[in-house]
């Protein structure tokens, strides 16, 4: 019984195809584009405008909404085409956030998650009100 193989090679064959398979498909859903759309604009002064966009990865996740300042010269459609060069400065999960602007600050209203926050802008002021329901 010692004479036989434990293992054969032809099993060897079938690693190196199954692990570009696992790469690939790994690629692929960390490349996975997530679509975004025009949710609400806001002019916070001549400088900057709010941009809110509803962000849907698929059919098994939620929206998220990501906030965005955006040169106010730039068009919406200009907005949308460089989308993905810009980074929000907030990201929630709240559809019903309210966004109200007072002498050049921006006072954010959210009940909700918050994914990521940023307050690292010259041009405006952000004040945020957060609560978890």
């Amino acid at each position: 019984m010692r004479a036989v193989r434990v293992f054969k090679k032809r099993y060897l064959l079938v690693l190196p195809p199954l692990l570009v398979c696992c790469i690939g498909w790994i690629i692929y859903v960390m490349a996975f584009p997530v679509g975004q759309t025009l949710y609400q604009t806001v002019k916070v002064n001549s400088l900057v405008n709010l941009y809110v966009t509803q962000a849907d990865a698929g059919a098994t996740t939620a929206f998220s909404y990501r906030y965005y300042l955006y040169d106010a010269k730039q068009s919406d459609v200009d907005f949308m085409k460089h989308i993905d060069d810009e980074t929000p400065f907030m990201i929630t999960s709240d559809d019903k956030a309210t966004s109200i602007v007072k002498d050049d600050q921006l006072y954010l209203r959210v009940r909700g998650d918050i994914y990521s926050f940023s307050n690292v802008n010259y041009s405006v002021r952000i004040h945020l009100d957060a609560a978890p329901f």
